[in-house]
């Protein structure tokens, strides 16, 4: 193999490389955003649960009511 096709062999590797290097920070980059938008929500979800648990624990629950019989 002469040395001019060893050098093209290896920027076509390098090429390659640096364009899959991209790829993967961009999807990186997406899922990073994807998490952090998860996150967002989740905190948002546990504070609808908090609020509704707190508005309930105010109100007579029929479930933890004794029965007439007691």
């Amino acid at each position: 193999m002469s040395e001019l096709s060893r050098i093209d062999s290896l920027e076509m590797k390098i090429a390659f490389l640096e364009d899959t290097l991209e790829k993967l920070s961009d999807e990186f980059y997406k899922q990073q955003t994807q998490v952090a938008l998860l996150k967002a929500q989740q905190a948002k979800l546990v504070e609808q649960i908090r609020t509704a648990n707190d508005a309930n624990n105010g109100e007579a629950n029929s479930s933890d009511e004794r029965p007439p019989h007691y």
